[in-house]
Protein backbone atom coordinates (compact mmCIF):
# COMPACT_ATOMS: atom_id res chain seq x y z
CA UNK A 1 0.00 0.00 0.00
CA UNK A 2 1.14 3.56 -0.57
CA UNK A 3 -0.06 7.07 0.18
CA UNK A 4 -0.01 9.98 -2.25
CA UNK A 5 -0.23 13.61 -1.11
CA UNK A 6 -0.37 16.63 -3.38
CA UNK A 7 0.49 20.11 -2.17
CA UNK A 8 -1.03 22.51 -4.68
CA UNK A 9 0.59 25.92 -5.20
CA UNK A 10 -1.23 28.91 -6.62
CA UNK A 11 0.81 31.14 -8.95
CA UNK A 12 1.60 33.67 -6.20
CA UNK A 13 2.93 30.98 -3.87
CA UNK A 14 5.00 29.45 -6.65
CA UNK A 15 6.53 32.84 -7.50
CA UNK A 16 7.37 33.39 -3.80
CA UNK A 17 8.94 29.90 -3.66
CA UNK A 18 11.07 30.60 -6.75
CA UNK A 19 12.19 34.02 -5.49
CA UNK A 20 13.14 32.62 -2.06
CA UNK A 21 14.99 29.71 -3.71
CA UNK A 22 16.91 32.14 -5.91
CA UNK A 23 17.97 34.19 -2.88
CA UNK A 24 18.90 31.04 -0.95
CA UNK A 25 21.05 29.63 -3.77
CA UNK A 26 22.54 32.93 -4.96
CA UNK A 27 20.73 32.68 -8.31
CA UNK A 28 18.70 35.86 -8.04
CA UNK A 29 16.61 37.17 -10.89
CA UNK A 30 17.84 39.88 -13.24
CA UNK A 31 16.95 43.46 -12.22
CA UNK A 32 13.42 44.48 -13.14
CA UNK A 33 9.82 43.58 -12.44
CA UNK A 34 8.02 40.28 -12.98
CA UNK A 35 5.72 41.18 -15.85
CA UNK A 36 4.23 37.75 -16.50
CA UNK A 37 4.22 34.21 -15.20
CA UNK A 38 3.14 31.07 -16.97
CA UNK A 39 3.29 27.33 -16.56
CA UNK A 40 4.30 25.20 -19.53
CA UNK A 41 2.90 21.70 -19.36
CA UNK A 42 4.90 19.33 -21.54
CA UNK A 43 7.01 16.29 -20.74
CA UNK A 44 8.03 18.28 -17.69
CA UNK A 45 6.44 21.22 -15.91
CA UNK A 46 8.27 24.50 -16.54
CA UNK A 47 7.54 27.70 -14.60
CA UNK A 48 8.42 30.74 -16.73
CA UNK A 49 8.79 34.23 -15.27
CA UNK A 50 9.16 37.14 -17.65
CA UNK A 51 11.25 39.95 -16.15
CA UNK A 52 10.93 43.42 -17.66
CA UNK A 53 13.96 45.64 -16.99
CA UNK A 54 13.69 49.40 -16.47
CA UNK A 55 14.86 49.91 -20.06
CA UNK A 56 11.98 47.76 -21.36
CA UNK A 57 14.02 44.67 -22.26
CA UNK A 58 12.31 41.41 -21.38
CA UNK A 59 13.98 38.20 -20.26
CA UNK A 60 12.26 34.85 -19.69
CA UNK A 61 13.58 32.88 -16.71
CA UNK A 62 12.51 29.21 -16.83
CA UNK A 63 12.63 26.86 -13.82
CA UNK A 64 11.93 23.14 -14.01
CA UNK A 65 12.92 19.71 -12.74
CA UNK A 66 14.95 19.37 -9.56
CA UNK A 67 15.30 23.14 -9.16
CA UNK A 68 11.53 23.68 -9.27
CA UNK A 69 11.01 20.80 -6.82
CA UNK A 70 13.69 22.15 -4.46
CA UNK A 71 12.01 25.58 -4.44
CA UNK A 72 8.62 24.04 -3.67
CA UNK A 73 9.99 21.75 -0.94
CA UNK A 74 11.88 24.63 0.74
CA UNK A 75 8.71 26.78 0.61
CA UNK A 76 6.79 24.00 2.39
CA UNK A 77 9.49 23.56 5.03
CA UNK A 78 9.61 27.34 5.63
CA UNK A 79 5.85 27.25 6.31
CA UNK A 80 6.01 24.17 8.56
CA UNK A 81 4.21 21.94 6.03
CA UNK A 82 5.57 18.43 6.62
CA UNK A 83 7.45 16.90 3.67
CA UNK A 84 8.68 13.36 4.41
CA UNK A 85 12.39 13.07 3.58
CA UNK A 86 12.22 9.47 2.33
CA UNK A 87 9.15 9.88 0.12
CA UNK A 88 9.35 10.10 -3.68
CA UNK A 89 8.62 13.61 -4.90
CA UNK A 90 7.58 14.83 -8.34
CA UNK A 91 6.00 17.87 -9.96
CA UNK A 92 2.59 17.64 -11.59
CA UNK A 93 -0.26 19.92 -12.67
CA UNK A 94 -3.52 19.58 -10.79
CA UNK A 95 -6.57 21.76 -11.47
CA UNK A 96 -4.42 24.15 -13.57
CA UNK A 97 -1.95 24.66 -10.72
CA UNK A 98 1.51 23.24 -10.10
CA UNK A 99 1.57 20.62 -7.35
CA UNK A 100 4.26 18.83 -5.41
CA UNK A 101 3.29 15.14 -5.50
CA UNK A 102 4.60 13.13 -2.56
CA UNK A 103 4.39 9.32 -2.75
CA UNK A 104 5.04 7.28 0.39
CA UNK A 105 5.18 3.50 0.45
CA UNK A 106 3.73 1.67 3.43
CA UNK A 107 7.12 0.18 4.19
CA UNK A 108 9.63 1.98 6.39
CA UNK A 109 13.09 2.55 4.89
CA UNK A 110 15.87 0.32 6.23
Amino acid sequence: MREIRCIVFDDGELIKALLAHGRRTGKGLPAGQISSFEIERGKEVIAKMTITADDGNKMVVPTSGAELAAAMIAYCIDRKVPVPAHAAKSITVLDDHVALKITMSGEKPH
